[in-house]
């Protein structure tokens, strides 16, 4: 990987995606510094969360360029898979495997990708529960979890792999309102330890109180980039002041 400190890490120009005839992205372009946090919201329907995916290959694009840490996405198996290890992803439903203790799930992707003894990959795992907050649960299977401890498992689960980035595809959407803040927590300190972050969201909270920069997407297009506080306040764009009467 690519390790040019004064490079963005994600660089992504006139990105282009087709489904069937439906545009979902249309010449989108987006360049995230390394320890930034970067957050994507918009109405339902708007590509937001396809636009992540394709940072690591969960979906293919058609046209344009995308370079993560240096290295660009392209149909290359080994440009891809070098990608996936450097990327962590959490996803609105928690994807655990409900035969494996929390423990395991934690544990399976460094023992087989980075080929960790068993161990060292439970040390990692252990730092990471008492990290999240649920050191307690190890051994415990996910279905005795909640929603928001099975979504704070997710997130070690991805960090255990060490990215040097993390995407958030709306982490909090599927979890009862209480448990919301328990995750939103967790994605606040790593933010606070310089994670690289690009999250999708209908959190105005966290973003205003974590996002370096709010990026309003809609129609397949990036309609606003600003700060959040001239995000929040005042917006330039019509799309966007739309957006937030509606939200806020």
């Amino acid at each position: 990987m690519s390790t040019n400190p004064t490079q963005p890490i994600i660089i992504a120009e006139d990105v282009h995606k087709w489904y069937g005839k439906f545009h979902v992205l249309q010449g989108v372009s987006l360049t995230v510094q390394r320890g930034e946090v970067v957050v994507i919201m918009g109405p339902s329907g708007s590509g937001k969360s396809t636009f992540i995916r394709t940072f690591n290959a969960l979906e293919d694009y058609q046209q344009g360029r995308i370079l993560i840490d240096g290295i660009e996405l392209s149909q290359d198996l080994r440009n891809i898979e070098a990608i996936r290890q450097e990327v962590g992803m959490v996803f609105q439903q928690f994807n655990l495997f409900p035969h494996l203790t929390v423990l395991e799930n934690i544990m399976l992707a460094p023992r087989w990708v980075r080929k960790w003894k068993q161990g060292q990959a439970q040390e990692v795992a252990m730092q990471l529960l008492e990290r999240v907050g649920i050191l307690e649960q190890a051994h415990k299977y996910p279905g005795q979890l909640s929603g928001g401890q099975q979504q704070r498992v997710a997130i070690a689960r991805a960090l255990a792999m060490q990215p040097k980035i993390m995407l958030f595809d709306e982490p909090t959407s599927a979890l009862d309102p209480e448990m919301v803040r328990e995750v939103l927590d967790v994605m606040q300190s790593l933010a606070q330890s310089g994670m690289t972050m690009v999250v999708v969201t209908h959190e105005v909270g966290f973003a205003r109180e974590v996002g370096d920069r709010v990026v309003l997407m809609a129609d397949g297009q990036i309609v606003e980039i600003a700060p959040p506080t001239e995000f929040f306040t005042s917006p330039q764009q019509e799309r966007s002041q739309r957006f937030l009467s509606q939200i806020l």
